[in-house]
Formats: structure tokens, sequence, C-alpha cells
């Protein structure tokens, strides 16, 4: 069959460009690393890709998560050891204060120190983030956990837990709340019984150990409440550690398979680099030569 210098030339220019194309893609991907140009390349595991990358993706998520959980909680619970001392350092002065020897003088400083430590705890439950949040007012972030406007304290916010996603079908409670630790059931709350106390070491009346009494009782009950609290946040940190370190071992399978897909083996780019360009080579210079043929020349 005879062959057209037409159908030559354009057999000369696919190989060429087919030629051309290998070399690009493979010039391509020497230079990124990345065997995977594009999904038609490897259909399969450009799929198996796109799935690990959605992973990767979540587990950076759930890491995140972890991190903002870890740091909520560490906040609330320096909130709550300065808390914790100062219902220690409550319970001592109420103790010393029930002692019926004392000096007008004596009482009036232990009052005064009482009204200070109270202050503080108050200020505790009303802590904020750095973004203003109230750390412990439940999903009300925008409402301190305590006011007092004149007719004695009252727990605001709710109890409401904030849950975060921290793995695949897991969440956790990234918050604890005032009306957790400090109410002591139908409204009663230690402010407000140590405000009860301070008016009977100011003027004592026949209720006066009735009211150490039950003053003891709410501190040692809200002592009770703050340490379980941060007994809580203790093994809510263990957990959350545990799941950090699944994720990071998670992530570096991902990487590892991904790496194993998508990763160019430059020991064989380079033979098929070497094999295109000496088809190049070889179809440039048969073009070349063949085109210059010439009747004449065999004249």
């Amino acid at each position: 069959m005879r062959i057209s210098d037409t159908q030559f030339s354009q057999m000369m220019m696919q190989s060429l460009q087919s030629n051309n194309a290998g070399l690009g893609k493979v010039m391509q991907q020497m230079a990124t690393g990345d065997r995977l140009t594009k999904l038609s390349d490897d259909p399969m595991a450009s799929i198996r890709l796109l799935n690990l990358d959605r992973e990767g993706s979540a587990i950076n998520q759930y890491q995140r998560n972890i991190e903002n959980v870890k740091t909520t909680l560490s906040s609330q619970e320096v909130y709550l050891d300065s808390a914790n001392e100062g219902l220690k350092s409550m319970r001592e002065l109420v103790l010393w204060g029930a002692n019926g020897t004392l000096t007008d003088e004596d009482r009036a400083g232990m009052v005064a120190e009482l009204e200070s430590l109270k202050d503080a705890l108050a200020a505790s439950f009303n802590a904020q983030d750095e973004e203003g949040n109230y750390l412990f007012s439940g999903t009300k972030t925008d409402t301190p956990s305590i006011s007092n406007g004149g007719g004695g304290y009252v727990l605001d916010g709710n109890s409401d837990k904030r849950i975060v996603t921290v793995a695949k079908g897991v969440t956790m409670e990234s918050n604890l709340t005032a009306q957790d630790i400090l109410d002591l059931g139908g409204g009663a709350n230690v402010l407000n019984q140590i405000d009860a106390l301070i008016v009977e070491f100011k003027n004592p009346s026949p209720n006066f150990q009735t009211e150490v009494g039950d003053t003891l009782d709410a501190i040692d009950d809200t002592l009770a409440n703050v340490l379980g609290a941060m007994t809580t946040i203790g093994g809510r940190h263990n957990n959350l550690d545990l799941m950090d370190s699944a994720h990071g071992d998670n992530q570096l399978f991902v990487d590892k398979v991904s790496s194993d897909l998508s990763a160019l083996d430059y020991g064989e780019a380079s033979v098929r680099l070497s094999n295109y360009m000496a088809a190049l080579q070889a179809t440039q210079a048969s073009y070349m030569k063949i085109n210059d043929l010439s009747l004449f020349d065999r004249l």
C-alpha cells in the first residue's frame, strides 16, 4: 500500500505530538514529585487519594477541636483551683469566727476577709475567656454566671453543656457550669449563706450557731462539688490526650498511604524521560531526512 506525502506528514506530526505530550507529562511529574497529574492518570488511586484527603482534613479538625476543649477545660481548672483554696480559707475563718472569745477587732477583721474571699469566689465563677465568653455560664456565654442585684446572689446562665466532636461519632462536653457546682438545691448557694453568716457575725442572734453549722455544710458541699469538677476535668484531659495521640497515629498512616499512592518513582520516570527524548529525536531525524528526499536526487 502506497503512503502519500500527506499521510506521512500526519503520521510524523502525530508521533511528535504524542512524544511531546509524554515528555511534558514526565517532566511535570519529576518537577512535582507526584505521579498523578490528573484524575485519568490512575482513576482508582485518585479516588482513594480524595478519600484520604477528606479523612486527613477530618483528623485535623478533630485535633483542633481537642485543643480548643483542652484550652477551655484548663482555664476552668485554674479558676476552680482558686475557688477550692478560697473555700478552704472560708471554712477556717468560719470555725475561727464561731469562737465566742473573739474580740470585736478580731471579728471585724474576720468579716472583712470573708467578704473578700466571697467576692473572689464570685469573680472566679464569672471568669471570661480571651474572647469575652463566660466560662461557667453553660451555653449562655454572653451572660455572667452569677449576679447580685441587691436581693442576694443568683445563678444565671444555664447548666447546658457545650458539645464538641472530638472523633468520628465521639463527642465531649467542653465545660462545667456554675449551676452544677454552686447550686445546693432550692436556690441556695454558698455565697448567700456566707452573707447570712456575716450578718450574724456583725450582730449575733439566737440563730448564730445554726448559721455557723449551715455555712459549714454549704462550704463542705460546694468544696465537694469543686473537687468533683476538677476530677472530671482531669479525666477529660486524659481522654483527650489519648484521642489526640490516636489521631496523630491515624494521620501518619494517612500520610504514608497517600505518599505510596502518589509519590513518583524517579528511576522509572527517568527511563520514560530518556525513551521520550530518544523517540522525539528519532522522529525528528526521520522526518527531516525523508522530507528532504526528492525525485531529482535519484536522477
